[in-house]
């Protein structure tokens, strides 16, 4: 932002009124006072604690700032399709794709440690894609100064092949997705998934089975304590059958998993604000860089590898099953059941509109 010239995307689920809220504010007033043009899109849903007075501020500072998807418009009440990515992007030249929301817990203090997540700062040619995206989510109220043709793949100065990938069904995107499953397919030796919500489907969960029935390493770095209590019982009702097709479940001690990342075979790397779940892919807009590189896998792989050494106690199947209680089977089940229907609810009641924003 402060190295900012003529222009600034910034769009997230949660901007919050604390320290890491107002400094990141103060620096786009300051970039605004320089001239520099700063538009801000914050999800309605996400934001929704966010003071009247806080949005004035940074308005009357000359930024541009709306909400995406409000609940009440002129055809009524709009429920669903939530602005979930969190993309900055500068000049067209500089972007940060990550899955972290602007707000203390994610960037710690003194006295507690940042939640685990993760984001890619690139510059280059693929940041007009970026640009370009975040202009189609702004709408009409500036006119664009030119059109960028979207490239499929770009490479930048230090070797690696990056890939911009979207989910957004409404506008039949499913990109994140798509990559997804194409690694499950392909994959050949290991794939490591830092999961913060992972709730995979019954499609996912066919092709995880038949990774490692031929052979790849799976493991999963979930939370020990989530911020969802109810996704976290869902996701422990699959825990067995993880168990049965030779997944490897890690639990990270420390604090929350709020990261969306993932590894494998030391070549490819996606990071960004997808969660392998039902709503994310059908009800959220996301966005992911697709890394395709060997020094990067690598160097992310063995970052994760530590956090496992250090940070995780591994799951044991063969006490997992033994120790549980009927009861928190029952409590499992039941939650995993009702979160499944209650996200399909979701994107059912989501407004088809084709304007969406």
């Amino acid at each position: 932002i402060d190295g900012a010239k003529e222009s600034i995307h910034l769009q997230t689920y949660i901007l919050s009124d604390d320290n890491t809220g107002r400094s990141v504010a103060g620096a786009l007033k300051k970039a605004a006072r320089r001239n520099v043009a700063a538009y801000v899109v914050l999800d309605l849903f996400g934001s929704f604690a966010l003071p009247f007075s806080f949005v004035e501020d940074l308005r009357q500072g000359g930024v541009q700032l709306r909400f995406f998807s409000p609940f009440l418009t002129q055809e009524g009440i709009h429920l669903g399709r939530r602005l979930h990515r969190k993309v900055l992007v500068a000049d067209g030249k500089k972007a940060l794709i990550s899955g972290i929301n602007i707000t203390d817990r994610y960037r710690g203090s003194k006295d507690a440690l940042p939640w685990l997540d993760f984001g890619v700062l690139v510059e280059g040619e693929i940041c007009s894609e970026i640009f370009a995206s975040c202009e189609a989510i702004w709408g009409r109220k500036f006119r664009r100064k030119k059109k960028v043709k979207a490239k499929k793949i770009f490479s930048l100065a230090d070797g690696p092949l990056v890939r911009v990938r979207q989910n957004d069904w409404m506008r039949r995107k499913l990109e994140i997705s798509k990559s997804y499953k194409d690694i499950f397919r392909n994959a050949e030796k290991y794939i490591t998934i830092v999961g913060a919500y992972f709730l995979p489907g019954r499609k996912l969960k066919k092709l995880i089975k038949a990774a490692s029935g031929r052979g790849v390493k799976i493991r999963l770095i979930l939370s020990k304590n989530s911020d969802e209590k109810m996704f976290k019982m869902a996701a422990l009702y699959l825990y067995e059958w993880l168990f049965r097709h030779g997944v490897e479940i890690y639990e990270y001690q420390p604090v929350v998993v709020h990261g969306k990342a993932a590894v494998a075979d030391d070549i490819w790397t996606t990071i960004g604000s997808h969660d392998l779940n039902f709503l994310s892919t059908y009800g959220m807009v996301e966005m992911n860089l697709d890394i395709w590189g060997k020094d990067f896998a690598e160097s992310f792989n063995k970052y994760l590898n530590k956090i496992i050494k250090e940070d995780c106690v591994r799951i044991a199947p063969e006490e997992y099953g033994r120790k549980k209680k009927l009861w928190n089977r029952i409590i499992d089940w039941w939650s995993y059941y009702a979160m499944r229907i209650s996200l399909w609810l979701l994107v059912l009641l989501t407004n088809k509109r084709q304007e969406g924003e």
